[in-house]
């Protein structure tokens, strides 16, 4: 999903259309006018020319409020997050029970059982309990995600030179230029399928750094239906849980 952006120049005049929103600021060496970006996984973010002042965001951020609850609302943004009771790792078809342990301590902290996941903290509050979750979705990610990767390189002859697993917020995996594989730790929660053309997308890369037809080909090799993959593709991060 593509962020959606708004472009002004802060001597405009200042309209008051409410309190402003929560929102980020990113300053940019390369922009030229304050901007604002909204996407379902990074919020509302406000990217500051690197040389103008911060005192102009605020009444930016106000002028365009309007624009931005619509934008919310259109996203479906503003929904509560709720914490999850249970998780389900489609790539692996698993269902975790999650518990969520208050104790008297100052640190969130997590464990885990076969099928259950416990998350322990000095209370419920979201930002901590979902960062434990991302904790660990990542720890199963580096557990699975590798040797998956080594299965496929075997059976496709398309070998790679190294792999890591991130959290990134665009992209399902990346290449480089060396061979080295980025696989997304959210991947867990997509179907085998879907998976595996992520990465023969990217094993296909190590062959061929572009997207030429040279490069399709060799894809449609190994993976005949990528065509209906791309598409699903696509359309997977509505699918995601709220508190990814």
């Amino acid at each position: 999903m593509k962020n959606h952006r708004m472009i002004a120049n802060p001597d405009q005049a200042s309209l008051n259309f409410g309190l402003p929103h929560q929102y980020h600021i990113r300053r940019s060496k390369r922009a030229k006018h304050l901007r604002i970006n909204i996407h379902p996984q990074t919020g509302v973010e406000v990217v500051l020319p690197d040389r103008m002042s911060e005192r102009h965001v605020k009444p930016f951020i106000q002028q365009h409020s309007a624009w931005i609850s619509y934008q919310i609302q259109r996203l479906g943004m503003d929904k509560p997050i709720m914490l999850p009771e249970s998780v389900h790792l489609k790539l692996t078809d698993e269902h975790w029970h999650i518990d969520y342990k208050t104790v008297n301590r100052e640190k969130f902290s997590h464990k885990q059982k076969p099928g259950q996941l416990t998350i322990v903290g000095p209370n419920r509050e979201l930002h901590p309990c979902r960062r434990q979750l991302h904790l660990w979705l990542r720890k199963k990610a580096r557990q699975l995600l590798p040797a998956r990767l080594e299965t496929l390189s075997r059976s496709t002859g398309l070998g790679y030179n190294a792999v890591s697993i991130r959290s990134q917020k665009t992209r399902w995996g990346s290449c480089s230029s060396k061979g080295n594989i980025n696989l997304n730790d959210r991947l867990l929660l997509l179907p085998a399928e879907l998976v595996d053309y992520v990465m023969i997308h990217e094993l296909c890369h190590t062959e061929e750094m572009n997207h030429s037809r040279a490069f399709w080909r060799l894809v449609d090799q190994h993976c005949a239906d990528y065509k209906i993959q791309q598409k699903n593709l696509r359309q997977v991060r509505q699918l995601l849980p709220d508190w990814i």
